[in-house]
Formats: C-alpha cells, structure tokens, sequence
C-alpha cells in the first residue's frame, strides 16, 4: 500500500481511474467503481486458471475506502493500437489468427443466467451508460433489451424493422472490448488481453458487435472482425 500511494503522489491522476507503472516493473490501475474492480480482477484470475490465453497476473488487490488498486504484472511491449499501422499484412493475420483462438477459448465457458462473474452490475458497449441490474435469466435480459429498442423506435431513433432481441445465441464468456487498445503484442510476439472489467456471459454475437462498435477503428481492423469472432449480420 505504501508503494502504490508514493506512486500516487508522483502523477496526477484523471476523474475515474488512471493505469501507471511502478519502480519495481508492476502496473496499478485504479479504479473508482468498486463493482468494476472486483468484476475486472475475479474475470482475471478466472480466464488465467481456465484457459490459455494470455493475461497479465493479477499480484495484488489493494482497497483504499472506495477506491481499488489492481497490481499486475507489467507486460512490455505496445498495444495494437500503438503498433498496429507499422505491423505487415501477415503479422496482423498471425494476431487474428491468435486471437481467434482466444475468442474460441471464451465460447466454451458457458452459463444458462446472464452477466458478471460474480452476479453484478451489467455494462459495456452495448448497455446504456448506467449500464443494467443483474438479470435472473435470460429472458430478463431479452425484456431488457426489447424495451429499450421499444422506447428507441418510439422516439424514431431506430429502425421500426429493426429486429427483436431473441435467445437464439447461447451464453458464452465476452471480453466485450476487444479493441486495439485491449491487446498487447509482447516484444516476444506473444498476445496479451487486458482490461477485463465488462467481461461476462452474453450471446454469442456480443463480441463481433462490440468489436465493431468501437470508434476510430482501422479500416484493416475491421476487416479482420469476422475472421476473430465470426459473422453475425442478422444480429
């Protein structure tokens, strides 16, 4: 603790949450929401038992009142969204190639109640800004969704042919922000996934549409979406 808030003195710090490295090669992250942070560390230490994709080791939490600190293992090298541009056709084919067996990797956990790991709070790309309650089943999260597409198409900000949410997809462990920024490539060219705190049991399709739905994303990027998490035009 006495570590993390010498660090904390050195930097200034932005509203919600800011990720800084130590003196002793760790990462801190810091996080407001305590319900984000316990999602983000639970889905870490999860994935790192469960399957083989790589994620930074999850060393420490730290709680200060109501703000949490995560210390993890800092992996060098650069995000993809740093090196991405300098990266040759068949490097960025080996990173969709891997990171498509990543994706495959999270559909096989599965689970028949929606949401977090842990039971709480819903968010991400795909949820209103305060995101939603835990849902008790699926058609929870179906009514959810439908309503909100209702009052959408009511104000004529959606489609009125804008088809209906369904429990056509089976719920599968999502990232939910598998975007340039969230991977790094390691200077020994392997793949680390970070920033795990919307990560959960969704339909199938989530992860193609959240990948989609990121902003300023490379035209080349997002050509490689469906070869990552498949194809899902319909939904």
């Amino acid at each position: 603790m006495n570590l993390v808030k010498r660090e904390e003195k050195n930097r200034d710090w932005d509203e919600f949450r800011t990720v800084y490295r130590t003196g002793d090669g760790a990462v801190v992250k810091k996080i407001y929401d305590p319900e984000a942070a316990l999602s983000e560390a639970l889905n870490m230490v999860m994935i790192r038992s469960v399957t083989s994709i790589l994620v930074p080791e999850l060393r420490r939490v730290v709680v200060d009142g109501s703000t949490t600190y995560l210390v993890m293992e800092c992996i060098e090298g650069d995000s993809l969204k740093d090196c991405w541009s300098r990266l040759s056709l068949w490097s960025r084919l080996s990173v969709a190639w891997t990171l498509r067996g990543y994706v495959a990797q999270l559909r096989r956990l599965r689970r028949s109640v929606p949401g977090t790991l842990q039971g709480g709070r819903c968010s991400g790309p795909l949820f209103t800004e305060d995101g939603a309650d835990p849902f008790q089943s699926y058609d929870d999260m179906i009514a959810w969704f439908n309503h909100k597409l209702d009052v959408s198409q009511r104000m004529k900000k959606a489609p009125t042919n804008a088809p209906q949410f369904d429990s056509c997809s089976p719920l599968v462990f999502t990232h939910q922000d598998l975007c340039p920024r969230n991977v790094m490539l390691a200077h020994d060219g392997t793949l680390y996934l970070i920033d795990w705190e919307h990560a959960g049991f969704y339909p199938e399709w989530f992860e193609y549409a959240t990948m989609l739905r990121q902003i300023n994303l490379p035209k080349s990027w997002r050509w490689i979406v469906p070869l990552v998490a498949g194809e899902y035009i319909e939904s």
